[in-house]
């Protein structure tokens, strides 16, 4: 049997073709497409340009870990571990509050999130997730999330803008929830920490382990 060697090379050479096709142009390989986060890589070394920063914040915005690491040290954020109740309670950055992507959908059905944000009228409720709850509201437009009702009622600076982050590089789960927040409950200050708990543990920055 005789092999027409040129014919498999052109088998070869349109199947690789056909391959960067799919990969680079079709949506089921989202991997490989440019995120729609904004970067952000500033040199803000006094705290009037942090507040410049997340007053001017008009959709989730990635950071790293300098910058995440001087919001937390400031106070001007409300970090969120965007894992399951398991993986937080395993360990997680101190001070952060647990909002698991996988049932963000379901709290804001069962109290009625969207509605009341449509309605565009001032609310405070408390949400129970496990043995954990935490407290969102709107307030003259502004939505706050937070574990303390006192910050929310003095319209606190960190509970209005939060931090989100999971696994760190390849983890989706910070990204998927900060567009939820953002697409669903038109929240803009929404920031993402890429790096998540595996760099922030690195560092050895404060985590807790439960």
């Amino acid at each position: 049997m005789k092999i027409n060697y040129k014919d498999i090379i052109q088998i070869i050479v349109i199947s690789i073709l056909l391959s960067f096709f799919r990969y680079f142009f079709l949506e089921d390989y989202p991997i490989l497409k440019k995120s729609k986060l904004q970067e952000v890589d500033l040199d803000i070394s006094e705290l009037d340009s942090l507040y410049s920063f997340l007053d001017n914040l008009e959709s989730p915005t990635v950071l790293n870990l300098e910058l995440s690491k001087m919001l937390y040290d400031n106070n001007l954020v409300t970090f969120i571990d965007a894992r399951d109740i398991e993986s937080y309670n395993d360990g997680h950055i101190l001070s952060s509050i647990n909002i698991p992507y996988e049932l963000i959908d379901q709290i804001v059905i069962d109290y009625d999130l969207k509605y009341l944000n449509e309605l565009q009228e001032d609310f405070t409720i408390e949400i129970d997730i496990e043995n954990s709850s935490l407290y969102m509201s709107l307030i003259d437009g502004q939505f706050y999330i937070g574990n303390s009702i006192d910050k929310i009622k003095n319209k606190s600076f960190q509970s209005k803008n939060f931090l989100i982050y999971c696994d760190g590089h390849g983890c989706s789960l910070s990204e998927d929830l900060g567009f939820y927040f953002y697409n669903e409950l038109g929240i803009k200050g929404i920031l993402i920490y890429e790096g998540g708990l595996p760099e922030w543990t690195e560092e050895g920055y404060p985590i807790k382990n439960d």
